[in-house]
């Protein structure tokens, strides 16, 4: 059953905002060393390996995420699911959920070790050893609740601008969307 359902398709042309001058990613997209390390390969002396060089993770699909409360502007709440989660009941629950002021509702996910903070950040930077516990959990990255009204008030997209800004040269995490999504 699909009633009171929206679904809304929308393109990037749309989104004047998105754009270098707001969006980190876009950004060093568009720096030389960035474009060498990920599409050449270059300047790395073979310590990275190719997956972590992998152009894929600096798509904005993935880094779209960031910027929903400027994707929907008018919503308090989403549902957020990565486009690899299978969906196999109804998830209107979800939206009753009240998360205690908290920005985000998701699954911890502290049974296995490679879910831990240092699997994805290098706790040999002062800036990410000063202010992360290395043995903190992650969680299921590809299914949360967003707290919008929240996420506005405590300005999670620009900790995000933050953090993406000082990895620039990629010596706090090498791979993708999930460590700095930890560090939002």
């Amino acid at each position: 059953n699909l009633r009171g359902v929206t679904v809304e398709v929308q393109k990037f042309e749309d989104f004047s905002w998105l754009n270098a001058s707001y969006v980190p990613v876009l950004k060093q997209l568009q720096d030389s060393d960035t474009q060498s390390y990920y599409f050449s390969g270059h300047n790395d002396d073979g310590r990275t390996p190719i997956k972590f060089r992998n152009p894929k993770y600096l798509s904005m699909l993935n880094h779209l995420r960031f910027y929903i409360p400027e994707v929907f502007p008018a919503l308090k709440k989403v549902v957020f699911l990565d486009d690899d989660v299978v969906v196999q009941k109804d998830l209107s629950g979800l939206f009753s959920i009240d998360l205690n002021k908290n920005v985000n509702g998701a699954v911890e996910t502290c049974m296995e070790t490679f879910h831990r903070y240092h699997k994805y950040l290098n706790y040999s930077h002062p800036l990410i050893r000063s202010h992360f516990d290395p043995d903190a959990c992650g969680w299921a990255f590809g299914m949360n609740v967003f707290d919008l009204v929240e996420w506005r008030k405590r300005n999670v997209t620009g900790i995000y601008h933050y953090w993406q800004e000082k990895n620039v040269d990629r010596t706090l995490w090498k791979l993708g969307t999930l460590p700095p999504g930890l560090l939002t």
